[in-house]
Parts: C-alpha cells; sequence; structure tokens
C-alpha cells in the first residue's frame, strides 16, 4: 500500500469522455499478476494534443491513438500523486471521434483493492474492488463516476479456472492452456462498478426471475449454503422491478461470495460481490440475526441497480443518493417480504446509531462536499447510510408513498444511464407531490447534525396545546447556545393518550418555537413527541410527563418507541441535559421487557456506565453489575436456556439479548458458568445450541477460558462448516483474558491466518477487552506499517472509531500525537471524532459518577450483593453488548 500523501484533488478536465472500453485481461493467480490492453473510444470536444487519464500502480507499455484513419503514438507520463497517465501527442487529435490503445501490466495486490490476490482451501483467486476509485488500479481508464462508458471484457484464464464480470458470457475461444472467456457489452457504467473475479469458481443452479437467471458463485465445496441467497434476491428482486416500473437492467444477476473482502457487499452491475458470511447460510445453524441482516444487504445492493447503477451521482459529494437511499430501499423491501422480521424496528438501531455520531462537533452534513478521493471514502459512515435513510424515509412520510414512487420514477426514467446531483430528486418530487420538496429536504441534507425537540404543555390556561421548542443537539455540554441556534422543518408526529386510546397528530414545525393545538377533545394523560420513532431528532419530555409515560410503557408505548424513549433520555444524560438516575429509573422499570430489540437496546448505555462511569474493579461497578442481574435475571431464569419446542423467534431472541446483557454487561459468573458448559456441548455438535445463542455463547465462554480452549477456537475456525461459525470463533479469539491467549492473537494478526478482512475487527474486539486493550494500542503503534498494509482504507475509520474504550484520557493523548505523525487521509474525520470521544467521556466520568453512585447507595438489596465476597470475573469485552450483531463492514 502507498505510503500516506497528502490527498491529491485533481480532477480530470470534461472535454474528454469516454464511450465505451473494450478490455482484454489476463492474470496470472499463481505468478501474482496481470498483463491487459484496452481500447478506449472517445469523444473529444476540442482539439488535444494531450489526454490525461487516471492509472495507479500500472506499468503503461504502449499508448496509440487512432484518429482520422491515422495512428499517432503517445509519450506517457505517470504521476504518482494524482495517479493519472498524461498521454502527450506530437499533433493534436482532432474534436469528435478517436480511440485509445493501450498496453499494461499490474501486480495483484494484497489490499483487497483493485485488482487483488485471495486464497481459499489453497486455491488462488482474484477478485476486483472498484469503489471509490480504485479501476484505475486495474486499467488506464477515466476514474470518476460521470464519465459512464460501456464495457466488452474479455478474460484468459487458464484450464480449470472461471471468471465473472458485469455482462452476461457471450462466448469461449480456446488457447493452449485455458480459454478466452468474453463477455457481453454492458449499458454505460461508472469504473466504479467493474467487476471481474477469476478462479476456480463454482455457481448454483439459476434461479430464473422472468427472463434474468439469478446464480451465486462461491469457492469449492460451499454450493448446499447458497439457496438463502437465491430465494432472498428473488424476492427483492421482483419487488425492486415493481417499485420503478423499470425491468432489472443488465440481463443476469450474479452474487459472488468472494473469501477475502473489504466491504460488505459491492453492487457492481450484474455481479454483486459479497462477504462470504451475507451470501452463505446454513439454515439449521444461521441465527435469525444472520438471516436478517444477509437479506438486508442483499437488498440493499441489488436496489443499487437502480439507484446507482442505471441512475449515478455524477461525484462522490452526492454519494447519499446512491447509498440512503438503498439503505432505507432495503429496509423496505424486506419489511414487504417477511413483516414477521420486524426490520422497521430494527432500523432504530441503526437510525441511533446514526444520531450518536451525528451529535459530535466532528460531524459532516449527508450532503458533504468532496475534493479528494480519500475525502469520499470518509464518508461511507452512518451519516451517509443510515442518517440518510431516515431523512429519506421522514421526506416518504411528508410526501405519502405513492406520490413519493411517483417522484423516484419519473427521476429514473428521466436520468435513466445517466448522472444527477440532488436537486435533480427534488424536482422530479415535487412535480409528482406539487410540494415544495427541496425546502423541506434541503435543511436535512445540507446542515450537519440534528434538532433537540423540547416539548412541555402550554400552560397558558388556553385550549390542550403543547409548547415545542428545537435547536441542535450536541452530545457536549459545554457547546455554546450561538451553536444551537440551528433550525429544521421537522415533521413532528406527536402521540398523546386521553381517557382513551392512543391517537397521533402530525405538524411540520420550522420554528425556533412553536405553538401546537391538540384536538379539543384532549386532555392528555401524556404526550410522546416521536410517533414510531419515524423521525431523525430527539425529544426531551418534562419531568412530568416523563413521570407518565413510565407509568404506561408496556401499555402505552409501543415497543419501538420505547426503544426510542430509552435512547432519548441516555442522549439526554450524555448531553448534560439531564441526572443519569433519569436515565436509570427508566431501564430499570423496563426490568421486565419482553421485546429483545429493547433489552438490546438499553445494553448500550448499561455497557457504557460500566466501562465509562463506573471505575474499574470498584464496589460501584459491582453494585452496578449486580443490580442488572437482580433486574434481568429472573427474566432469563424463567426461559431458561433451551428453547421449547414451537418456541417463536421473538422468544428465542429475548434469551439471546439477557444472555448478553446479564452475561456480558453484568458478567454474572453463573451465566459466564453455564456458558462455559454449554459451549462444551456446542464444540461438540453444532445443533446442541439454539443458533441464536451460538455468538453470545462463544464469546462469553471465551472470557473465562484458557488456553486449551482457546486452541480448541483455532481448531474450530479451521474447520468451520459456514462463514458464520468461523467468523464467530475467529473474532472470539479476542475475547480471551489470559495473557498467552492475548499475545498469540496479536501475533497472527500479521499472518495469512487472519484473513485481510478480518484484521480490523480482530483488532477491534482486542481493543474492547479490558485485559487486551492496552497492549494492543501499543502493538498498534509499534506495528503500525505493517498493520496499514494489512487494513484496507474503509476499515481503517472503524478501527479508530473503536479506540475511545481506551478509557483514559492519557490514551487519547497518545492517539492524538501519533496520528499527527502518521497521518491517514482516509481517517481524518473518524481521528477527530475519536479525540472528542476521549473528552466526552472523561467529562461525563466527572459529571455522572456521583449520580451513579446515590443511585445504587438507595437500593441496599444492590450494595449487600456487593459486599458479599462473591467472586467476580473482571470487566467485559463489550462486542456481545452491541444491540445487534456487528456489521461485518459498511455494504456499498
Amino acid at each position: 500500500m502507498p505510503t500516506a500523501r497528502r490527498p491529491s484533488r485533481f480532477r480530470l478536465p470534461a472535454d474528454v469522455r469516454p464511450t465505451r472500453y473494450d478490455l482484454h485481461l489476463e492474470p496470472d493467480l499463481e505468478g501474482g499478476g496481470f498483463r491487459g490492453e484496452v481500447r478506449i473510444a472517445l469523444r473529444l470536444a476540442r482539439p488535444r494534443a494531450e489526454i490525461v487519464l487516471h492509472a495507479a500502480e500500472l506499468a503503461i507499455e504502449r499508448a496509440v491513438a487512432h484518429t482520422d484513419g491515422r495512428e499517432m503514438p503517445a509519450r506517457v507520463r505517470l504521476s504518482r500523486a494524482d495517479e493519472t497517465a498524461a498521454l502527450r501527442f506530437a499533433r493534436p487529435l482532432a474534436a469528435g471521434e478517436a480511440t485509445l490503445a493501450l498496453r499494461f501490466s499490474g501486480r495483484l495486490n494484497q489490499h483487497l483493492r483493485g485488482l487483488y490476490a485471495a486464497s481459499a482451501d489453497g486455491s488462488r483467486y482474484a477478485f476486483s474492488q472498484c469503489e471509490a476509485a480504485d479501476a484505475r488500479r486495474i486499467l488506464p481508464c477515466f476514474d470518476e463516476p460521470a464519465f459512464k462508458a460501456r464495457f466488452r471484457v474479455a478474460v484468459t484464464v487458464r484450464d480449470g479456472e472461471a471468471a465473472v464480470s458485469n455482462g452476461p458470457l457471450e462466448r469461449e475461444e480456446p488457447v493452449p492452456g485455458g480459454r478466452v472467456l468474453r463477455f457481453a457489452e454492458t449499458p454505460p457504467l461508472s469504473t466504479y462498478l467493474l467487476a471481474l473475479a477469476v478462479g476456480r469458481l463454482e455457481a448454483s443452479a439459476p434461479r430464473q426471475l422472468g427472463p434474468v437467471p439469478i446464480r451465486v458463485w462461491h469457492v469449492p465445496g460451499k454450493g448446499r449454503l447458497a439457496g438463502f441467497a437465491l430465494e432472498a434476491a428473488a424476492e427483492a428482486l421482483g419487488r425492486l422491478q415493481d417499485y420503478f416500473d423499470i425491468p432489472y437492467p443488465y440481463g443476469k444477476l450474479d452474487l459472488v461470495a468472494v473469501p477475502d473482502f473489504e466491504a460488505g457487499a459491492m453492487e457492481n452491475a450484474g455481479a454483486v460481490f459479497f462477504r462470504e458470511t451475507l451470501l452463505l447460510l446454513d439454515p439449521a445453524t444461521a441465527s435469525l440475526a444472520e438471516r436478517k441482516r444477509a437479506a438486508e444487504v442483499i437488498a440493499h445492493e441489488l436496489a443499487h441497480m437502480w439507484y446507482g447503477d442505471l441512475v449515478t451521482m455524477a461525484w462522490w459529494d452526492d454519494l447519499w443518493l446512491n447509498e440512503a437511499f438503498a439503505t432505507w430501499m432495503a429496509y423496505r423491501v424486506v419489511a414487504d417480504w417477511r413483516p414477521e422480521w420486524r426490520m422497521w424496528q430494527g432500523f432504530e438501531h441503526d437510525r441511533s446509531a446514526a444520531l450518536v455520531m451525528d451529535a459530535l462537533a466532528n460531524t459532516h452534513p449527508i450532503y458533504a462536499r468532496v475534493r479528494s478521493v480519500a475525502e469520499a471514502t470518509e464518508n461511507f459512515d452512518a451519516i451517509t447510510y443510515e442518517k440518510g435513510a431516515a431523512v429519506v424515509r421522514m421526506i416518504e412520510h411528508y410526501l405519502g408513498p405513492d406520490a413519493f414512487r411517483g417522484g423516484v420514477r419519473l427521476y429514473m426514467r428521466r436520468h435513466r444511464e445517466g448522472n444527477t446531483v440532488a436537486a435533480d430528486l427534488w424536482r422530479a418530487l415535487e412535480e409528482a407531490s406539487g410540494k415544495p420538496v427541496a425546502r423541506v429536504a434541503q435543511a436535512w441534507i445540507a446542515q450537519p447534525g440534528f434538532p433537540l425537540v423540547t416539548i412541555a404543555p402550554a400552560g397558558d390556561g388556553g385550549r390542550a396545546a403543547l409548547a415545542v421548542r428545537q435547536e441542535r443537539f450536541f452530545a457536549d455540554p459545554r457547546v455554546p447556545a450561538a451553536r444551537r441556534r440551528v433550525k429544521w422543518p421537522v415533521p413532528l408526529v406527536v402521540k398523546w393518550r386521553g381517557g382513551g386510546d392512543a391517537a397521533t397528530e402530525r405538524y411540520l414545525v420550522d420554528q425556533a418555537r412553536d405553538r401546537l393545538e391538540l384536538p379539543a377533545r384532549a386532555a392528555s394523560a401524556w404526550y410522546f413527541g416521536n410517533a414510531d420513532a419515524g423521525g431523525f431528532y430527539r425529544v426531551a419530555h418534562d419531568p412530568a410527563d416523563r413521570a407518565a409515560l413510565l407509568a404506561d410503557l408496556s401499555a402505552g408505548l409501543t415497543a419501538v418507541e420505547r426503544l426510542a424513549l430509552a435512547g432519548d433520555q441516555w442522549a439526554l444524560v450524555r448531553g448534560g441535559r439531564a441526572p443519569i438516575e433519569s436515565f436509570l429509573d427508566l431501564a430499570d422499570a423496563l426490568g421486565e421487557e419482553t421485546d429483545y430489540d429493547v433489552l438490546d437496546g438499553i445494553a448500550g448505555p448499561l455497557d457504557l456506565i460500566d466501562e465509562q462511569v463506573a471505575e474499574p474493579g470498584s464496589a460501584v461497578q459491582a453494585g452496578f453489575r449486580a443490580w442488572i442481574a437482580r433486574r434481568f435475571g429472573p427474566q432469563l431464569e424463567r426461559l431458561g436456556w433451551a428453547a421449547a419446542p414451537g418456541e417463536d423467534d421473538s422468544t428465542r431472541l429475548r434469551r439471546a439479548a439477557l444472555v448478553r446483557l446479564v452475561g456480558g454487561v453484568a458478567e454474572a459468573p453463573a451465566v459466564l458458568a453455564e456458558a462455559r458448559r454449554r459451549l462444551d456441548a456446542y464444540l461438540a455438535d453444532r445443533s446442541a445450541l439454539e443458533p441464536n445463542l451460538a455468538d453470545p455463547v462463544v464469546s462469553l465462554a471465551a472470557r473465562v477460558g484458557d488456553l486449551a480452549l482457546y486452541d480448541r477456537y483455532r481448531a474450530a475456525v479451521a474447520a468451520a462448516a459456514t462463514p458464520q461459525e468461523r467468523r464467530r470463533f475467529l473474532l472470539s479469539l479476542g475475547s480471551f483474558r489470559t495473557r498467552p491467549a492475548r499475545e498469540r492473537t496479536l501475533a497472527a494478526v500479521l499472518t495469512p491466518e487472519i484473513p485481510t478482512q478480518d484484521v480490523a475487527f480482530l483488532l477491534m474486539r482486542l481493543l474492547s477487552n479490558p485485559a487486551a486493550r492496552g497492549e494492543t494500542w501499543k502493538f498498534m503503534t509499534r506495528k503500525w506499517a505493517a498493520l496499514r498494509r494489512r487494513i484496507p482504507p474503509l476499515m481503517i475509520s472503524r478501527l479508530i472509531e473503536v479506540t475511545p474504550a481506551l478509557r483514559e484520557p492519557g490514551y487519547g493523548r497518545e492517539l492524538g500525537r501519533f496520528f499527527r505523525t502518521h497521518p491517514v487521509p482516509e481517517a481524518t474525520r473518524a481521528v477527530k471524532q475519536a479525540l472528542e470521544v476521549f473528552r466526552l467521556n472523561a467529562e461525563l466520568r466527572r459529571r455522572t459518577a456521583p449520580g451513579l453512585a446515590r443511585w445504587l447507595a438507595d437500593r441496599p438489596e444492590t450494595l449487600s450483593r456487593v459486599g458479599s465476597g462473591r467472586e467476580r470475573v473482571a470487566s467485559a469485552d463489550r462486542a456481545q453488548a452491541v444491540p445487534r450483531p456487528a456489521k461485518p463492514a459498511r455494504q456499498n
């Protein structure tokens, strides 16, 4: 991987445009290189003596232009800084049509970008990953999204090898020792969507959806795991065709399971690439969370076939046009297919994660000005994806689903095979709905942050009414009032209960202060300011209303509303707007909560209190954990660990959530011991454990495991029958507490035993392990040059985001110094955010630790357990206390 340099802001001139690539590649999987030739049809708006295109890590051996029946050789000048090749001709090329012919070569790199090498079960493969700007590492090209062109790809493979590209296979031509595979020409595509997979790949039997064949490609021996993906893809593709009212545009659909892949998945037109964990599942052993996640990612990538591939943003500052809509559409599609999965309730976890990031001073708008490829890479985050999807959902609710779909269809028809900016979408939605979409949407897209909406009774003696005010919310209590004076047009949906059933009222609040008139019949017992958690904002209720809500939690609020209420209250604590006791009272009121999403939702803040507020090893921490075990443990005891015959998914997931909460956060010794006992049965027989318990049991058992168990985990990694099982045991290597196990895991990080795609995730697990985090940080700083070669750009930011788990402010200072001398352009914002979180956590600790101690002191039964001398396990590895299974990487 190249050393860090100042990111280039070079953009190609717009007066030379490609219209077609005729590409022939010859990868040498054993030798680790490739050769290629490409003919690029161009359209020149004016005469040009020099043509500049992108090329990186390539040797260009020959370059000529064909124009007006003449061949004109070019002198080639490569710029490593700009990743360009300048072709200089003796005489200017005339305006009009021309063709470039280039011969080049490169290496199959190890960095999961461009055309890279991968291996599985002793066989070698080559896969492409071109987003955001790595097609230039495969061929000289015009590597910006606005330069869409048709691709005709040919690949020379050896005997026994197969290849997959964007177009359907047209024909094969025998050559000595192999074949040339020629693929059909594609519709116009941006270069970041180019796809190539080469090696001993196998394909499933096709599943037809009308004229479209759908196949899953995989390394040998995994065909039995392809059924779920085929079903999910067919269900999603049919619904997407209906929604857009445009047939699938790429002829065939190949889903490729890649054994080593940076992102969660990549929407290459006609040939979508995935991590194996998101495509190959065994229905008998996959958890419901794994199935839901795979279905969501498959739907997300297929939504891109229209939103992103067929209609593409003009430049990376409108990346959200691709990703926000694909995220929103994926939830919509899967919710329609499997309503019992409650997808929009699960989306609340994603919305919450985006709210947390957007409450930082170092956030960014959904629409973010992008001046370099490094800046584009930074924007593959929760703001672009999850906040963007939440805003899209708000706009759909504001317009109504029919008008919104009408605008989307108009937008797609009008810009098919072209490039767009946000204004094009607003214009289509306004034409379809007759409403001022741009005025409402632009504030949410262009402004960073989100509003805190404070609601209280108007108290003026008139009709039943609510006084509402809004300001920008910050997690930092010290942000001055002047910076908070920001307004949004807020589509506020208020739920309230009078004498009978709950009702809702809709308002558009676009002033800093407003008065909302409730219906005349309203003598509300309580009100809730974000019905269905559909808005991207936080709500602060007045104390009397909050008390009334707590008294009517299960009957008055839906599960997603309880989840949002808990998230809002914790945010108010973090932002200095409420005492920590207010959140603890709410969590205590949820002690008999039966919804797994709500239990997982409150586990996150409780875990942070245990990690960041309570002093490690203190009586307060012990008392806090004892309260969690006492309040939530009886539910787990009643459920037991074994699923009853015919037990529904909700109960199974509730059991898993309680194990994570009582075992993972509170580290109750009985739960850890039971996890360790059940692990032995699971290691002997994978069917011995209910699938939804596999992740927490494997992780929790590692916390109390010895070196002999560690060796059994490594053996389980090597012999895993499914990608999910392999990842489960691999990442849990980072949860062991003993020094020999920690040292062996760190040593393995730099070896091929740990796939490149998993290096950052294993380091994240180690940073979350209190017994390992300090030495892991030291290891990272000592071995940074080697680690940079093993951690792809997208994953660097994810790793840096976890560093505040180091807790102590001294580590924050070290982090700042280290990345000043070791800059990572793709993670500039992530470093700023991590430093901000270090500081905010320290402030939270100073402010709330006394309140935590007081609250626990009011519960003598908890304190009695603190002094009982019962053995406790050291503070926990927090990876399993996260509300949902960690996403393998952000899908593209």
